[in-house]
């Protein structure tokens, strides 16, 4: 079992579905540090995106918020 990667929560992997203890080898493995990289370069391609796009990306996985925005706003509906 890999202590460090990021979807260890306990003795379960958050990554996968049903939820499976962690193991080494997992093709899903990934730092903390990686997995915040990731997020980050995620969210600067979505900022990328046109406006319209964003709203329906905000609406559809962030609740209408849009946490790659510097202000993590709501857009207007």
């Amino acid at each position: 079992m890999n202590i460090s990667c990021f979807a260890r929560r306990g003795d379960e992997c958050i990554a996968l579905k049903p939820k499976e203890a962690c193991c080494e080898g997992c093709r899903f493995f990934k730092t903390m540090r990686k997995a915040r990289i990731g997020r980050k370069r995620a969210r600067a391609m979505i900022a990328a995106k046109p406006q319209e796009h964003q709203k329906y990306i905000a609406d559809k996985y962030y609740g209408g918020k849009m946490p790659w925005r510097k202000d993590g706003e709501e857009h207007d509906r």
